[in-house]
């Protein structure tokens, strides 16, 4: 193996390590699709609140409102305080109403409404990725 052919294979190499980088940080920019999640209707009838891992479903009436559980201040877990009947940021203690609006804190923003559809047999919830 001649030094041309040597340097030849390394600079091919180089650019197709070079292209797979690039099309992995395009990928990683385009946006992911939402997280789907399906809830049976008896497992939210007779509730006022359902705390789920990432969310939260409030009835308000006939209305059914959906907030994700994440903190618009810092990204931490949202918690609900029955006593107060708000939710709070066990962070920095921001305060959400049950509408998701901001009542107090660090965080200046609502809670993130989530998009939910009610089917037959339930409610279908898009959590965003």
């Amino acid at each position: 193996m001649t030094r041309r052919n040597l340097l030849r294979r390394l600079g091919t190499v180089f650019l197709a390590s070079l292209a797979g980088v690039g099309i992995y940080c395009a990928a990683s920019l385009l946006p992911r699709p939402p997280r789907k999640v399906f809830l049976k209707g008896k497992d939210f009838q007779g509730k006022k609140l359902l705390v789920g891992e990432d969310f939260f479903l409030v009835r308000q009436g006939e209305k059914i409102l959906a907030f994700s559980r994440t903190c618009p201040h810092l990204g931490c877990r949202v918690t609900y305080d029955p006593g107060k009947k708000i939710f709070v940021c066990p962070c920095h203690q921001s305060r959400f109403a049950l509408t998701g609006k901001y009542l107090a804190g660090p965080a200046k923003k609502d809670l993130r409404p989530l998009k939910i559809q009610k089917t037959e047999g339930g409610y279908i919830l898009e959590i965003p990725a």
